[in-house]
């Protein structure tokens, strides 16, 4: 007789995290950008910062959450503490078999490139050149990588490998 899986006691938390993304996405899809206005844009953000924070208090966080919430806040040392939590959970979720773990390597390899140019970008607009070049010279091979992952058509075509090299061009 096979085993029966044990609960997941943490099920309504991760609900909990993947309804407050939900929410949170749906929020920017529903209003145009040009419509929606700085104070409107920080309450949905704050209000799935909580739910972000809630879920990892209580042992449930992902890559995906966390870089979401990265890109949409705006103050360096937060930006840079999502980020770095992102970076944190995708090196947990690469040890995890299929489905918790990402299957596709261009996710991967993309998202984790993103995630060190964004510290490197924070590093570099607030005059911390020698920690932005260290961020930025490990964001570039990665996005490099990415690149001859990329299936035609099938991702996005963001520009990033451009975006480092030209920031590493002004340091």
């Amino acid at each position: 007789m096979p085993a029966t899986p044990e609960p997941d006691e943490k099920m309504p938390v991760r609900r909990e995290l993947g309804e407050a993304m939900m929410e949170f996405k749906q929020f920017f899809t529903s209003i145009r950008m040009d419509d929606m206005d700085d104070v409107m844009r920080q309450a949905a953000t704050e209000k799935y910062r909580q739910a972000v924070m809630h879920a990892a208090e209580q042992g449930v966080e992902s890559s995906l959450t966390w870089h979401t919430l990265g890109i949409w806040l705006e103050e360096g040392k937060d930006r840079i503490g999502a980020f770095s939590r992102a970076l944190e959970c995708m090196r947990r979720e690469k040890t995890l078999p299929p489905p918790l773990g990402v299957t596709d390597p261009w996710v991967t390899t993309h998202t984790e490139a993103e995630c060190l140019y964004e510290i490197g970008r924070v590093h570099f607009h607030e005059g911390a050149p020698d920690a932005a070049r260290q961020f930025l010279e490990q964001a570039l091979p990665l996005a490099q990588k990415a690149e001859l992952l990329r299936v035609p058509g099938k991702q996005i075509e963001d520009g990033l490998e451009g975006r480092i090299a030209a920031l590493l061009l002004q340091l």
